[in-house]
């Protein structure tokens, strides 16, 4: 295992679930217009990267953004369901009015930032977070590696590597589509070195 090396941990582009409000968590939502969109911005973002491997959530929106950077990198693709994003439970197919009324207690926790908090059938972020970062700590190649992945997954790990301060939201942290933020592994601790790059989604109405 490489004792040092450097993560781009990517948002997938936008779903049509993304623009229509509804949580998706598990459950699949085809990548919208805008999305593909976002897609077309990363090659130029991601230019000064030489990727010796894209790992991805198996999820059929971010395949979509991970085959492109595999594609434009000429770079394998790996598969790793631990990089999914948090299982919402019974929140997944619903708007957040749905969930406020059907359940405005972990509703209401859930969209304040709270990563402790546990869907009814579902995981939290923080297990979330725990399960993206083990698969992190644990992969095995040189050089940098891309990693494509979900917006509450992803906050929560940056949360996580942020201080773990329960004091502050998750949301803080909460990453566009389509935007990276780039991560440090010594031996076995993670370190943020930048988070919530976006600037190529600034032109064309992409952010």
């Amino acid at each position: 295992m490489s004792e040092s090396m450097r993560f781009i941990v990517v948002r997938h582009a936008e779903s049509e679930w993304n623009q229509r409000g509804i949580l998706q968590g598990q459950l699949e939502s085809p990548t919208s217009a805008r999305g593909l969109r976002q897609i077309d911005a990363l090659p130029g973002a991601l230019a000064g990267y030489a990727f010796s491997a894209v790992i991805s959530s198996p999820s059929r929106r971010a395949l979509t953004t991970a085959q492109a950077i595999s594609q434009a990198h000429s770079a394998t693709l790996y598969l790793d369901p631990r990089l999914h994003e948090q299982h919402l439970g019974d929140f997944q197919g619903l708007t957040a009015a749905q969930i406020l009324e059907r359940n405005p207690a972990v509703g209401d926790a859930l969209f304040a930032g709270d990563v402790a908090v546990v869907p009814p059938g579902g995981e939290s972020v923080l297990e979330a977070a725990n399960r993206l970062r083990q698969a992190l700590l644990g992969w095995e190649a040189e050089g940098d590696t891309c990693v494509v992945t979900h917006g509450n997954t992803l906050a929560g790990l940056l949360w996580l590597l942020d201080g773990a301060d329960f004091r502050v939201p998750f949301t803080r942290y909460s990453p566009h589509n389509c935007s990276y933020s780039t991560l440090i592994r010594h031996g076995q601790s993670l370190e943020i070195e930048n988070w919530g790059l976006a600037t190529h989604l600034l032109n064309g109405n992409l952010l």
